[in-house]
């Protein structure tokens, strides 16, 4: 193993120190391959095992041994860490790694601890204390006691220190050690031995509080695998062997802990920050992967400097859907703990997700202030955006213009291309709403221009489709016709489903050019799309224009069938539109 810190060099004052020893069993009749194994596996589980135990490897001196090192730990670091949570958490990683390793890789230590004044040297640290932890970890009854066990830890500590660090703290669990007599060369002395089977316990009493950490009622075996950071695999044999409620395949129940006595080793807060933000951002990640599927014209936000790479991935939009209604009330409380443990940039992240929230824009609130309180423009941008969008779920247009227009402005500001392009699209969509189809062009215009210079086909595709939209509020259907043509040839390359509102359109333009049965040619071919991605708007809208164009050819029972339909539909997604569907069909038959 490398130094965890910088050596110290030169002679020195006596200085207090907690001493940590270990030696490998079996070392030497390894072969130099199987060593290098050893030594890179007993490295890499001990660096990880002081960090998540709450002692900074970073600040610890280390000198190697070969079979072995002898680790010193400065006084401000609580001893108790030592004897209770360390030695757990190593014997975890050990395990982990043996699990894995051919037999020449695998890894038993004897563990020695003890505390005292040592000397730095030019030649390194020597002292007494030194001298007899390394005795400690010579005695006979550690050895036996590791050789009869087929554990990979056997823990001693000097009396004191176990009289004064492990018998005062209920996390060292005292009454899992038991007396060793030690009499190596010059020491003779009661010592106290913790065995290798007394360790299992205590990593599942770690793997039960990180669980606990999990906002939701239930959590899935790849969050689990997010959570306590170990391969899927692992965290199902986990869930498996801790006897937790399987509520559905794959999905347990969260343990929630009894108030009272700590039943194991605490999580030391920075182990306890980063698991939450490993669980955090793999909602975040997972949600995003499904969102590219189900809504690809919705704007992603900027990815997170410490973006997860393990979030999950959909082989098709169905199996996203399917993740994304499971996961729904876990995605809402993800957000919220996200707030609450002051993770404020996966916090607004995760509130741009619509599909997990009955109140959209309570969930974009929240994500307005986490962006804010953190000082983020950007963040705070996206977020008016989505509560720009989510007024026009409602139909208040006249807010979400207002919303859209300030989430342009900071986004022009900070130069952000692709999130002026979406918030304008937004906006142009809010002033055609508004009958202010002027307005709706300058803005469509613009979404078409920022698209284009970026390169982005599918936007570019969705900008002209809107801007024909705009120009056909105006009466201009030549405009409108031109941009719907230019739309359609980008969709039918790059985006299925703006080629639904693209063929829409161009029924539109011909419509407004009393090309009745080019119309309905297309309004057919739209909603052939719009049912194929289950477009439910879409498939109104097609239906209510495809009805006025059987009226106009004087087909009153196929403009009929067309508003039934229409009007089934508005009324399921309870949109102000059926009234105006409503009307039509009072309109033949008067008496009704």
């Amino acid at each position: 193993m490398h130094e965890l810190m910088h050596c110290a060099g030169g002679a020195g004052p006596a200085v207090h120190r907690t001493i940590l020893c270990l030696d490998v069993e079996g070392y030497g009749r390894r072969t130099n391959g199987g060593q290098l194994a050893v030594r890179a596996g007993l490295y890499r589980a001990l660096r990880r095992a002081l960090d998540e135990s709450g002692v900074p490897a970073a600040s610890c001196y280390c000198e190697d041994r070969g079979d072995g090192a002898m680790i010193l730990i400065r006084p401000d670091v609580p001893k108790e860490l030592l004897a209770g949570p360390f030695p757990a958490r190593l014997a975890a990683l050990l395990e982990r790694h043996n699990g894995a390793a051919p037999p020449d890789a695998r890894i038993r230590v004897r563990v020695a601890v003890h505390a005292g004044e040592i000397h730095h040297d030019d030649h390194g640290v020597a002292g007494t204390a030194i001298n007899k932890a390394f005795r400690l970890l010579a005695a006979a009854p550690l050895k036996d006691a590791l050789r009869a066990s087929p554990g990979v830890l056997a823990l001693i500590t000097s009396g004191w220190f176990f009289e004064e660090v492990v018998r005062q703290n209920p996390a060292c669990r005292a009454a899992a050690f038991r007396p060793a007599l030690v009499a190596v060369k010059e020491l003779r002395e009661r010592a106290w031995m913790r065995p290798p089977d007394s360790w299992p316990h205590a990593d599942t009493d770690r793997v039960l509080r990180l669980l606990a950490l999990h906002p939701g009622a239930e959590i899935s075996v790849p969050a689990a695998a997010a959570l306590i950071d170990v391969p899927d695999a692992e965290a199902r044999l986990l869930l498996g062997d801790l006897g937790l409620v399987e509520r559905a395949e794959g999905r347990y129940g969260v343990p929630v802990l009894a108030p009272g006595p700590d039943p194991g080793p605490g999580l030391a807060p920075h182990e306890r920050s980063a698991a939450v933000r490993r669980l955090l951002g793999w909602y975040l990640g997972t949600a995003g992967n499904a969102r590219r599927l189900l809504s690809p014209d919705r704007a992603a936000a900027p990815p997170l400097p410490d973006e997860p790479g393990r979030a999950l991935r959909f082989a098709s939009a169905a199996e996203a859907r399917r993740w994304c209604e499971t996961e729904r009330a876990n995605l809402v409380a993800a957000a919220r703990a996200a707030a609450a443990e002051g993770h404020h940039d996966i916090a607004w992240r995760l509130t741009l997700f619509r599909g997990a929230w009955t109140d959209w824009s309570e969930a974009l609130r929240g994500g307005l202030a986490s962006a804010r309180l953190l000082g983020d423009d950007r963040g705070a941008a996206y977020v008016l955006g989505g509560l720009g969008y989510a007024s026009q779920n409602r139909w208040r247009f006249e807010e979400s213009a207002e919303l859209l227009t300030a989430a342009c402005e900071v986004f022009s500001r900070l130069g952000d291309v692709r999130g002026e392009a979406w918030a304008l699209h937004g906006l142009g969509y809010a002033c055609r709403r508004l009958r202010r189809y002027r307005e709706a062009v300058v803005h469509h215009r613009r979404s078409v221009l920022l698209a284009a210079a970026v390169g982005d086909r599918r936007d570019t595709g969705r900008a002209l489709t809107a801007l024909g939209y705009a120009y056909a509020g105006l009466a201009d259907f030549g405009s409108s016709l031109d941009h719907f043509e230019q739309a359609h040839g980008i969709a039918l390359e790059a985006d299925g489903r703006t080629l639904g509102w693209a063929l829409h359109g161009l029924g539109y333009a011909h419509h407004g050019l009393r090309r009745l049965h080019t119309a309905i040619v297309h309004y057919e071919k739209a909603l052939d799309v719009f049912r194929e991605f289950g477009d439910r708007p879409g498939q109104g809208e097609a239906l209510y224009n495809l009805g006025r164009a059987h009226m106009q050819m004087s087909r009153p029972d196929a403009a009929r069938d067309c508003w039934l339909r229409a009007l089934a539909i508005f009324e399921d997604l309870r949109t102000p539109q059926t009234a105006g569907v409503v009307a039509r069909l009072r309109s033949l038959d008067p008496r009704s």
